[in-house]
């Protein structure tokens, strides 16, 4: 949470925003980063603050990162276009009690539409247990 709303005094990330604002901002977000995202999983989990991540994007042409990195980066963009946004971690087994998946939701005006780049879109997210934090 903190990292999103440091974020918000990038320039880079309020250019990015504004390019992104037009008719539908969530579908035009969301198809924005998955067609620059590639996942790159973690031996050892660290969080990655969108301004890092938009000065790969500017130097690579491509957004690297795990779950929590390309959530992250969502939820700044979202945020900065004055969209509410919480994120959702998941445990997927109940053998494991950490949470191992990070993805966003959005509010659309009526609903929490989910919003993960690293699945295809419509892929149901099943989880053993789930927590949110509101932006």
């Amino acid at each position: 949470r903190s990292l999103v709303i440091q974020s918000l005094n990038s320039k880079r990330l309020s250019s990015l925003a504004g390019r992104l604002w037009i008719h539908n901002p969530l579908k035009t977000v969301d198809d924005f980063l998955r067609s620059k995202f590639i996942y790159t999983d973690e031996k050892i989990e660290t969080l990655v603050s969108p301004e890092y991540m938009l000065q790969g994007l500017e130097k690579n042409g491509v957004l690297r990162g795990d779950c929590d990195d390309i959530s992250i980066l969502h939820a700044a963009i979202l945020t900065a276009m004055n969209i509410k946004v919480r994120f959702v971690a998941i445990r997927s087994t109940h053998e494991d009690p950490n949470y191992d998946h990070v993805y966003l939701e959005a509010w659309n005006g009526s609903q929490w539409m989910l919003y993960d780049v690293t699945v295809q879109p419509g892929t149901r997210i099943e989880y053993y247990s789930r927590v949110t934090a509101d932006i």
